[in-house]
């Protein structure tokens, strides 16, 4: 490849990596202001799970339609659209003081910005389609990770110093400002990707999903909805935890920094490892010790908690660059758009319905066993992880 080609592909890593950044930035702001927003409105754990369940579902019941969008109008458009929706969202979020328009604001940001993670991964399978595939997208979850380090914990020093409403209203402005400098670079550079009409199908992939082996996606897709449903779940209670243990209010955000650098090192370090030692031992080494990081939440002191968040971090979302890479291995690049959004449909669908479902079961029967259960229900994944050596 020459050096031309290579920068060229350098930049479109960039540029969508820098979509992620505000996308997954903006998306994990919620861990921290559903704490702000229970205390407020005076919610339950089930409400506080419903709120999170249609943040997260509004991304999976649109994901799968604004990737076949971006098919007919261009991907890049959808997802710049998306990035605004999701600041708009976050504007009207900072002035709305009922539990509707609340649940409203959350809506509007996730419906719009909803085809984000499929397009993207989609333009950049294509990118790499001849090598670095996997190292690429390793990379571009990383970026996402970033930014769920960077905003998160400058969401958590302006709510300390202005609430946080004001601290939601400066984020979204910010949000739209960076968001038009990210379109103006990247659409002086959107020659150089692949045209999805380009791209020549043979007879047999005009039409269907293109799937070349359905027991094998299967088997990735159940474990990446018992993985984001784990995840999902975690998160969202994961700061009343936090505050049970006696860590006050205005350093829940901190902690959860550190869970989320621990997160960034282990999407990037996860997709690179993955290239040398193979998928099945990935998935089921991060699990184990994902299993077994969860499970430590529940029974270290406070003290220990700030030891064990970045490790957690790490093991946690260590997974999904591993899968998300292997999805675009079972799919032709001419079906890989609606292959995507297929994929995250699904799972951000099913990862929406985990917070309510553990919210009825936390005022039941208590945060710690909720988070026990998290931890459990990866077990499963273990021996489905089995199924991913089938040959396509």
């Amino acid at each position: 490849m020459n050096p031309i080609q290579n920068n060229g592909r350098t930049r479109s890593l960039f540029s969508f990596s820098a979509f992620h950044f505000l996308d997954d930035g903006f998306t994990d702001s919620i861990y921290i202001l559903l704490p702000f927003i229970a205390a407020e409105l005076s919610l339950s754990f089930s409400q506080v799970g419903l709120l999170k369940g249609i943040f997260s579902g509004s991304t999976g019941i649109f994901q799968f339609p604004l990737s076949l969008l971006g098919e007919k109008i261009g991907e890049l458009i959808v997802l710049v659209f998306g990035t605004f929706g999701l600041a708009a969202g976050f504007t009207l979020l900072s002035r709305a003081h009922t539990f509707g328009t609340i649940l409203f604001s959350l809506m509007l940001a996730k419906t719009t910005g909803a085809g984000q993670h499929g397009l993207s991964s989609s333009i950049l399978s294509r990118v790499f389609e001849v090598s670095g595939r996997r190292a690429a997208m390793g990379t571009y979850n990383f970026s996402g990770d970033l930014g769920k380090v960077c905003i998160p914990f400058l969401l958590t020093l302006m709510i300390n110093l202005w609430g946080w409403r004001q601290a939601v209203f400066a984020l979204s402005l910010c949000g739209i400002a960076i968001g038009s400098i990210l379109y103006f670079l990247v659409s002086r550079q959107k020659d150089r990707f692949s045209p999805i009409q380009s791209i020549k199908r043979s007879s047999h992939q005009e039409t269907g999903w293109g799937i070349k082996d359905r027991k094998k996606f299967s088997s990735l897709l159940t474990i990446g909805i018992i993985d984001i449903s784990a995840r999902n779940a975690l998160l969202t209670f994961l700061p009343f935890l936090l505050l049970q243990k006696g860590i006050p209010a205005g350093q829940v955000g901190f902690a959860l920094t550190l869970l989320f650098v621990g997160g960034a090192v282990g999407k990037l370090t996860c997709g690179v490892l993955a290239e040398w030692f193979g998928i099945i031992p990935m998935v089921v080494g991060t699990e184990v010790l994902t299993i077994t990081g969860i499970l430590s939440l529940t029974v270290l002191p406070t003290s220990s908690i700030w030891i064990i968040l970045p490790f957690v971090g790490i093991v946690l979302n260590g997974t999904s660059s591993v899968l998300y890479a292997t999805v675009a291995e079972m799919i032709p690049p001419a079906s890989r758009s609606r292959g995507y959004g297929l994929y995250y449909a699904i799972t951000l669908s099913s990862g929406a319905l985990s917070p309510l479902a553990f919210g009825l079961i936390t005022d039941s029967m208590g945060l710690s066993f909720t988070i026990m259960m998290t931890a459990l229900m990866i077990v499963f994944t273990i021996p489905l992880s089995r199924q991913l050596s089938l040959k396509s």
